[in-house]
């Protein structure tokens, strides 16, 4: 076992014991008697119809409950309370976990020995499920409150998650009210009765909690300040700084503000915040992500602080080394023969540092090293050939590295001759002069890379220390001073931890050597016994090797004979692990072979069925072929009489439109030349008046005379008058007679269009009549002669089918007779040997049961028999399964009051679940109606939640049997019943009893679509009013619920991520859940149930073909 693992081990054991004084503490223990005399009095109680052993997903859900919890957190939690030790693979292992919690938690072997029957197995007296639920529910709220006050108390160093990123819960206050509101009777809320007996819970993981604080980057990962603020947190013990944070740390003004807080810290700590040229160190530096600036705050930070060293423990220690070496020495002078020597004066100076710790760690390497003779004057090129660190590690673990694997030659112990040569330092002579220099400095170096490989191995086994040293970096070249002593102060404090399991061999070793001292001492001083001194050596080394040999005799013998019983053991446990394999191979192979014939007596039956499949289909072909090719028929010579009209209609009309057309063209035309007319009458006109004006104008200007004017313009105007008058009476006449002949030529022409149109539609009609009367002749006849071939057909197949049968019949008779006398003969042969050999065993079991009980009873055995038998001859008539469905029947259809439905309800269930007789009898005595008035009757209520729970799980198992599911389909309205359950109960957010809701939504679904299995039924309800629109309604508000928290869940990933700052890396491990699920299914369809709502809703639209 590595120095890791045990420390490992040796931390997670001072955990417990800090666990055990914070459960043994003074008021935890009056806390838990309080709890207990709670539970004791029953103002704790578990619900009756809650079996936490029995129900598979009432298990499930504690478990996953308490799955919750961080492993480490629940792993302490489950030793501390049950005071033993788990065995585990790991903190992580869920797996073992949830072992123990069934096993141990929601379960007691020594309640199940209490109350176990004395002869039935699995069988259990009356008040063994009330002890066990006392039990589980004092083990689980102390489990709650315990963790809940570990975590407040900070007792796990590093402090993880108290529960797990992905658990449903993140509050011990909301644990504990989920199980008050699904287990526990008459309890409201649950955190503040536990409060008042002194266990309160107040524990709310928040995201900072969950922050993933590991670092990979440094110029990426300090950038937020917030993994900054929490190292500060770790430095100064001030847990209030993580309150002043701002997350998510998203803009560059919060990170900045981050970032603040522990630069104010390390400034009132009095560090000065200036890199090594000098320059400020901002937080806008650490923000931006400067690197150089960055680590000259870590190394700050790291020298500011010195955490990981103890002053005292050091002082200690040197302290320690000293007297150690000085009694050494001593020890060394005597043997030598050179008397007590005062140690010699050391004159090497001190080493000056600004930090204490510093010197006392110079100090503690200088005192290690003055062991082997080394001088330690800084901490660079002194550790630049690694010899300082293996000789610190050696000095407290020789066997992890033994001094002979030192390197010894390097550069450090290689000097310049004055002719240029290379020379050991420990020899100056020609003759140990190099030939190849350069060779001989790559073997110094090889040896210096050696040396650190020898401390990196050292140090991995070791644990604790951070890998910071390379060969690359520290041989060859000056070490980083820095780098240099947090390695050393890192490797000071592991091994200074380590070293108490060693400091008692070391104290002894000291209190010998003193001893010795002292008698060397004496002896020395008296002259005469020096040579009695010597000889008393002599006997001293002897004996040693005396002892050695005996106790290496002893230990070969122990071991040969462990390896021997290893052997042995070892060719047992491989015979049984072959054994085993073998039977697993011969039992996956029978397996295999199973369902190879399995599969291929169904690929069998499939084939046959798929060719019966396709004869039907071939057949069904045809005959709709024949089918659509005469309806084809039919239409076709419809639509051929119906095109023929279309086509006369639209020739019509075309014709009508082209007269039309014409007709306005004539009128255009008409119109055209009648005004062409007019305007060239007027024009003639103005002509001639402009003739007349111009004649007159001139005779006017010979004789004027104002009479001959007046009298020529009224003749003038009578004339024009006369003119009008006639040339419009004139005009008229001729259009008046133009119109006449229009109208006589139209009519003319649409009598003779009309007279063609009716001669050919008249032949149409007696073409198409001739036609018709011939196909309606041709198919009575074909009708006819169908019938009375279907008639002969008949008659014929009906011989024949009784001549068939009739020969079949006597074989079948004959081969019945045959087989039923051989099966006979058979049979009673093997009765005969069973019953012969049963007999025997009769005989010898009651030999062997009268000679046991003779041999092995005793009086309390006996009391036992007589006490059993006393109880057979006692059980009731009325603990029968027949007679409790009798008076649930009674209590249902007689009484009114809630509890007594209720109770009658659950026996009513049993029974039907169990026994098909029970179900045929309670339809046979009208029950089902009752049912569904009470269903029809609840509201919303938990107690009438319950009633319709048991009311459609009685419905159910009456479905399941094929004597039985019509009754419960023909009651009246029931589908409707159904209908409205389902639009009531669809599973709604933020609703306290929507997980029961939700139960009765997804078992109403699985009722509907157990009803309408059959296609009869299905018909009667798709013809019902507005039942598929009610289904499509239904799937539509729970399809729009299942997509609403499909998309809740994801924004609440992101937000989880936008605070982790990515979506894989996770700082608390995440659990895994164990399936414990259970396989119940339908014995007669085998469906299976259903909890989705979403996939319930679906069954039943499937079920009755509904295209969603």
């Amino acid at each position: 076992m590595s120095f890791s693992t045990y420390t490992a081990r040796r931390k997670l054991n001072r955990l417990r014991r800090s666990a055990c004084q914070l459960f043994t503490s003074e008021a935890m223990v009056k806390a838990i008697q309080r709890l207990e005399l709670e539970v004791e009095a029953r103002r704790l109680l578990v619900r009756k119809d809650r079996h936490l052993w029995k129900d598979i997903g009432e298990r499930r859900k504690v478990l996953n409950w308490l799955l919750s919890y961080n492993p480490l957190w629940l792993r302490i939690g489950l030793e501390t309370i049950y005071g033993e030790l788990i065995s585990l693979e790991s903190n992580n292992d869920a797996l073992g976990l949830a072992m123990f919690i069934l096993q141990r938690l929601l379960w007691n072997p020594d309640i199940a020995a209490e109350f176990r029957h004395p002869r039935v197995p699995h069988l259990y007296k009356d008040g063994h499920e009330e002890a066990l639920s006392r039990f589980t529910l004092k083990k689980l709220l102390l489990l709650v409150c315990f963790l809940d006050k570990a975590k407040e108390s900070r007792l796990i160093e590093h402090d993880p998650c108290l529960f797990c990123v992905d658990a449903e819960f993140k509050a011990s206050k909301d644990l504990l009210l989920a199980f008050s509101r699904d287990f526990l009777s008459g309890e409201g809320i649950l955190p503040r009765h536990l409060g008042y007996l002194g266990l309160p819970v107040s524990h709310v993981q928040t995201p900072l909690d969950e922050f993933n604080f590991a670092v990979k980057n440094l110029a990426v990962d300090l950038k937020c300040g917030i993994r900054l603020v929490r190292v500060m947190e770790l430095l100064v013990q001030d847990w209030s700084l993580s309150a002043k944070l701002r997350l998510p740390a998203i803009s560059r003004l919060q990170k900045v503000h981050n970032v603040d807080i522990a630069l104010h810290v390390l400034k009132s700590k009095g560090v000065d915040l200036k890199d090594e040229h000098g320059a400020p160190i901002d937080s806008r530096d650490v923000v931006d992500g400067h690197r150089e600036k960055t680590l000259s705050l870590l190394w700050k930070i790291i020298f500011a602080f010195h955490v990981i060293l103890d002053e005292d423990q050091l002082r200690d220690e040197i302290s320690f080394l000293k007297r150690t070496l000085r009694t050494k020495r001593s020890l060394a002078s005597l043997r030598a023969d050179r008397g007590l020597q005062p140690s010699p004066a050391t004159t090497r100076a001190p080493y000056e540092h600004g930090s204490t710790k510093v010197t006392l760690l110079m100090d503690w390497v200088r005192s290690v090293c003055d062991f082997y003779n080394l001088k330690v004057e800084n901490f660079t090129v002194t550790f630049s050939d690694g010899r300082v660190l293996c000789y610190l590690i050696h000095h407290y673990h020789p066997g992890l590295l033994p001094e002979a694997s030192v390197s010894h030659s390097t550069s450090q112990t290689v000097e310049c001759s004055p002719r240029g040569r290379l020379e050991l330092s420990c020899s100056a002579s020609d003759s140990d002069s190099l030939d190849s220099p350069s060779l001989k400095f790559k073997e110094l170096l090889e040896n210096e890379k050696n040396n650190f490989r020898l401390v990196n191995s050292a140090v991995a086994f070791l644990g604790g220390v951070p890998a910071m040293i390379n060969p690359a970096d520290m041989s060859n070249t000056i070490p980083n001073e820095k780098v240099v002593m947090s390695y050393l102060s890192f490797l000071c404090a592991r091994l200074l931890d380590l070293r108490n399991e060693t400091r008692a061999a070391r104290v002894i070793q000291g209190a010998w050597r003193k001893y010795r001292l002292k008698k060397d001492l004496q002896l020395y001083k008296v002259g005469g016994v020096f040579d009695l001194f010597i000889k008393i050596a002599e006997l001293h080394r002897a004996a040693t090797v005396i002892q050695r040999a005996f106790l290496t005799t002893r230990d070969r013998k122990q071991f040969r004979a462990i390896k021997a019983a290893a052997l042995a053991c070892q060719q047992r446990y491989r015979a049984v692990i072959l054994a085993r394999k073998d039977r697993q191979d011969y039992l996956s192979k029978r397996s295999a072979v199973i369902c190879l014939q399995a599969a291929y007596r169904g690929y069998e039956v499939r084939k046959q069925l798929r060719i019966e499949h396709m004869a039907a289909v071939t057949i069904q072909s045809h005959f709709r072929k024949h089918q659509q090719r005469t309806n084809y028929k039919k239409l076709r010579w419809a639509s051929s009489v119906l095109q023929a009209r279309y086509r006369a209609n639209k020739k019509m009309r075309a014709e009508v439109h082209a007269l039309r057309a014409k007709r306005n063209a004539a009128v255009v035309l008409q119109a055209a030349f009648r005004g062409m007319k007019s305007r060239r009458i007027i024009k003639l006109k103005h002509e001639a008046a402009s003739v007349i004006q111009r004649a007159y104008r001139a005779h006017c200007q010979h004789r004027p005379a104002k009479a001959q004017r007046t009298q020529y313009l009224e003749l003038r105007s009578a004339a024009v008058i006369l003119q009008a008058a006639f040339r419009g009476q004139q005009v008229r006449k001729e259009v008046s007679h133009r119109h006449q002949a229009a109208t006589m030529i139209q009519s003319a022409f649409r009598k003779h269009r009309e007279q063609v149109k009716f001669q050919a539609m008249r032949q149409s009609a007696i073409i198409i009549q001739r036609h018709c009367r011939s196909c309606t002749l041709v198919r009575r006849e074909r009708v006819k002669f169908l019938s009375l071939k279907r008639s002969t057909v008949r008659l014929q197949a009906a011989i024949r089918g009784w001549c068939v049968r009739r020969d079949i019949s006597r074989q079948n008779r004959a081969a019945v007779v045959i087989q039923s006398c051989w099966r006979g003969s058979v049979q009673r042969r093997i009765f005969q040997k069973k019953k012969e050999a049963a007999v025997k065993l009769q005989r010898r079991a009651l030999w062997r049961g009268h000679r046991s009980r003779r041999l092995n009873d005793n009086p309390k055995i006996v009391k036992l028999r007589h006490h059993l038998r006393q109880v057979s001859a006692g059980v009731r008539e009325e603990d029968k399964l027949c007679n409790k469905t009798s008076s649930a029947l009674d209590y249902l259809l007689r009484y009114k009051h809630f509890s007594y439905i209720l109770e009658a309800l659950k026996n009513l269930e049993t029974a039907t679940r169990l026994s098909p007789e029970c179900c045929e009898r309670l339809v046979e005595s009208g029950a089902t109606n009752v049912i569904f008035t009470l269903i029809r009757c609840c509201n919303r209520s938990v107690p009438c939640m319950d009633v319709i729970t048991f009311s459609i799980q009685i419905l159910l198992n009456l479905s399941k049997y094929h004597k039985t599911i019509e009754a419960v389909f023909s009651v009246e309205n029931s589908v409707e019943t159904l209908l409205d359950l389902l639009q009531r109960y669809r599973e709604k957010a933020g609703d306290k009893v929507a997980e029961k809701g939700g139960s009765i939504f997804t078992k109403a679904c699985f009722l509907v679509a157990l009803l309408l299995q059959d296609k009869h039924r299905a018909q009667e309800v798709m013809k019902l009013p507005k039942v598929l629109d009610r289904i499509r309604s239904i799937y539509r508000l729970t399809a729009r619920k299942h997509k609403m928290d499909a998309e809740r869940t994801i924004v609440k990933q992101k937000m989880n991520a936008s605070i982790n700052g990515s979506f894989f890396v996770s700082a608390t491990p995440r659990k895994s859940r164990p399936a414990f699920a259970p396989d119940w299914v339908l014995r007669k369809d085998k469906l299976k149930d259903i909890v989705d709502p979403l996939r319930a809703i679906q069954m039943v639209a499937e079920t009755l073909s509904i295209v969603l």
